[in-house]
């Protein structure tokens, strides 16, 4: 009788960690990496963190999709720094001078805070996103008690910009093919996105739409519908999700603390 558990549970063992671990609970650890990022001010901490959150995509041999992401938010945090480092308000101390360009410590300092902090939600995002399916994640928010409804909103909201990503590719495969899209520099590469960014939208919100009709008409949202029990076992799920849950309350209010007491 219990040969089938048995059977269960060494395939459990020989799986990955990321397959063992809820889809609830990864997205908890992406919420807690996050607020922890917003909760400090000082650099060090938050190299710390974007190193933790590296460490996490790595073991977890989801690296190479982030990277896409991570090249992306590079050229905006090169731009922040550029932007803050010159006009940044609290700007005093003069760092250095390039061709008379004037480069401010305290602009450049909260830049690079900021961007950790970009860094840090890209990479928690991606752990969640590279090792989690959509199914799995409606499946198990389904047995969790969560209507199917809200389920399909929390899905496309989740997806939309993976969704969005897939389709600027297609774009940019066709127009290399038709050999209309030679990018060469970051500025080139940067006219190519604007054309096409509005008609991209679209496609991705029709796509949603489109999906969202033959989900109904399939009837997924029928009362009577019955969820498939996940055939994944999953290890700790309460205790992980309590104590994840409890760390990113305490996050939030030591946060507002913080912001209430320079009222003070």
């Amino acid at each position: 009788m219990n040969e089938p558990n048995s059977i269960l549970q060494g395939s459990v063992a020989h799986r990955g960690w990321t397959s063992v671990v809820d889809p609830v609970t990864k997205l908890l650890m992406a919420l807690d990496l996050a607020l922890l990022s917003f909760c400090f001010t000082n650099l060090l901490v938050e190299i710390a963190l974007v190193f933790v959150a590296l460490v996490i995509l790595l073991i977890s041999k989801a690296g190479k999709s982030a990277v896409h992401a991570i090249e992306f938010s590079s050229f905006l945090i090169f731009t922040m720094l550029i932007i803050q480092g010159l006009f940044y308000s609290h700007n005093q101390t003069l760092l250095v001078s390039v061709v008379g360009i004037r480069f401010y410590q305290e602009g450049l300092l909260y830049a690079a805070t900021m961007g950790c902090r970009i860094f840090v939600i890209i990479l928690a995002t991606s752990f969640f996103m590279t090792t989690t399916t959509v199914s799995e994640n409606s499946k198990y928010l389904e047995q969790v008690g969560l209507s199917y409804k809200a389920v399909y909103i929390l899905m496309s909201v989740c997806y939309i910009l993976p969704e969005m990503m897939a389709n600027m590719k297609k774009i940019q495969m066709a127009q290399r093919a038709r050999g209309i899209n030679q990018q060469k520099t970051i500025l080139e590469k940067i006219k190519s996105i604007l054309p096409v960014l509005v008609p991209l939208v679209i496609k991705t919100l029709d796509q949603s739409m489109e999906r969202s009709i033959a989900l109904r008409l399939r009837g997924f949202n029928s009362p009577h519908r019955v969820a498939l029990k996940s055939a994944n076992l999953y290890r700790h799920e309460m205790v992980n999700h309590r104590g994840l849950s409890l760390l990113a309350i305490i996050l939030i209010e030591w946060k507002l603390w913080i912001i209430g007491s320079k009222f003070i």
